[in-house]
């Protein structure tokens, strides 16, 4: 990464994703009773657009905390060729990680849709050498990460993560695919 662009990273505004799911849970009870449409229950319209992003970088971002037992924050911004950052410290040393969201879709908006289908479609990215893709596995099937397969691919890390429980209090977090991947189990924060 340039120096450049690390500097224009670390000046992002980054907080903690644990507060921030916490009261989407409690939000998320009132939405579920309220009249809204599904697709905006979902956050499946253009303005909430945004916010369905930024829950989906907390989890994974949550989830690389409990996995490597850090907090793992989270900004925004959609610049270029991810929709968010991560950034975390080793022995007082900032890492950054710009990170491109993908996502398995629940069968009811494409029945056929698969991980290994959205790890395919990378090859696309040709310059983007420090970029991290994680893929949100959005549908109750169950994955296996040994079958798998990932093509050369010019990213810098390669995650899937997803509910493994239907009532998605317990989570799921695959990888780094593009080195000897590794599955960690985590809850929801409550």
């Amino acid at each position: 990464m340039s120096r450049e662009r690390t500097r224009a990273l670390q000046r992002l505004e980054f907080r903690d994703p644990l507060p921030f799911l916490v009261q989407l849970r409690e939000l998320d009870e009132q939405v579920a009773k309220s009249d809204l449409s599904q697709k905006a229950k979902a956050l499946r319209t253009n303005e909430l657009k945004s916010w369905k992003e930024l829950r989906e970088g907390a989890l994974f971002c949550y989830g690389m905390g409990q996995r490597i037992g850090q907090t793992v924050y989270l900004a925004r911004s959609e610049a270029q060729d991810y929709d968010f950052v991560a950034s975390w410290m080793v022995e007082g040393v900032q890492h950054l990680a710009p990170v491109q969201l993908k996502e398995v879709v629940p069968p009811e908006l494409n029945n056929t849709a698969t991980v290994q289908q959205r790890v395919n479609a990378l090859t696309k990215y040709v310059d983007s050498e420090d970029l991290t893709v994680a893929i949100y596995l959005n549908r109750p099937v169950h994955f296996d990460p040994e079958r798998l397969v990932v093509p050369p691919l010019k990213i810098a890390a390669l995650w899937v993560f997803g509910a493994i429980s239907p009532d998605k209090e317990k989570w799921g977090l695959w990888g780094n695919f593009l080195e000897v991947p590794q599955g960690t189990a985590f809850d929801y924060p409550t």
